[in-house]
């Protein structure tokens, strides 16, 4: 295996919740995203919108996981 097969293979996943629902899980595949408290995300339903929140929270589940709570307010 080369660097380059490792860096190709790196991904992370993304658990939303919005005013704690559960929205959806997304696996982000290469360069993860670094999500900041009090930042303003979007979230891609898969029904075609998007519901966008406040970041309240990032909490880690796994070393590649994180569960992502975001509010309405």
């Amino acid at each position: 295996m080369t660097t380059n097969d490792t860096i190709n293979r790196h991904f992370c996943i993304f658990d939303y919740y919005l005013d704690g629902v559960f929205l959806k899980w997304e696996e982000v595949a290469g360069e993860c995203p670094v999500l900041v408290t009090g930042q303003q995300w979007t979230v891609n339903l898969e029904d075609g919108t998007q519901v966008t929140g406040k970041i309240v929270e990032t909490v880690m589940v796994s070393e590649n996981e994180r569960k992502v709570l975001l509010s309405s307010n």
